[in-house]
């Protein structure tokens, strides 16, 4: 029987993510590290409250779930935004590593350490330091656009949604990794990769994701 650790889970697909973590009976423990209470009571669930600005301390968990990240207008600049999406879930990572195992994040298609898009290049630095780190299994999700129903409201990703609903269709053959992609299917793809037995360092595609739709 394993435990799990998930940040993120107010989220949209970290919410999704730790409902099936509580149902997967590979796991007796799922710990979570928020900001704030979830509100959820089950047998399997501990709540930690923490500080990710001063987080300095690990937890015996055999898979680490990272499901942070944030925008850029909901941080409130490109430097909170960096903080988010950069510095904390490596802090995790590296904190972890020897009390850790698996370690499963979520990225972002077209993560480049060189971008030079800067959501992009934030995301691709993260996956350069956590490939430096020695974790038995490292997962990395990149997926494309991430559809779902967020408890916050977002005009520009609403737009999105509208216009990914249109193009889907016309995205196939070596176009197809474009296609919008659920955040249950993440989810689905984290949990999955979790569950295998053999070491593996891995970055996992759009289009390998929606095979979890």
């Amino acid at each position: 029987m394993k435990t799990a650790l998930l940040v993120g889970a107010t989220g949209l697909t970290g919410n999704l993510l730790l409902q099936l973590l509580l149902n997967n009976d590979a796991y007796e423990k799922v710990v979570v590290y928020t900001r704030r209470p979830l509100g959820i009571q089950h047998a399997k669930l501990e709540e930690k409250l923490v500080d990710f600005d001063t987080l300095d301390t690990s937890i015996a968990a055999n898979d680490v779930y990272c499901c942070l990240g944030t925008t850029i207008k909901q941080a409130g600049s490109k430097a909170a935004f960096e903080k988010v999406d950069y510095e904390y879930p490596l802090n995790l990572a590296k904190l972890q590593q020897k009390a850790s195992t698996k370690f499963l994040v979520i990225s972002a298609m077209g993560a480049s350490a060189t971008s030079v898009i800067f959501y992009n290049r934030v995301k691709g630095k993260l996956e350069n330091a956590l490939q430096q780190l020695q974790y038995t299994s490292l997962y990395i999700f990149r997926p494309s656009f991430i559809t779902g129903n967020r408890k916050e409201k977002r005009t520009g990703e609403y737009i999105g949604l509208v216009f990914m609903s249109v193009i889907n269709p016309l995205l196939f053959g070596p176009l197809k990794k474009y296609r919008s992609v659920s955040a249950l299917a993440i989810a689905k793809a984290m949990m999955h990769f979790a569950s295998l037995s053999e070491p593996s360092n891995k970055v996992i595609l759009s289009d390998e994701i929606q095979k979890f739709e």
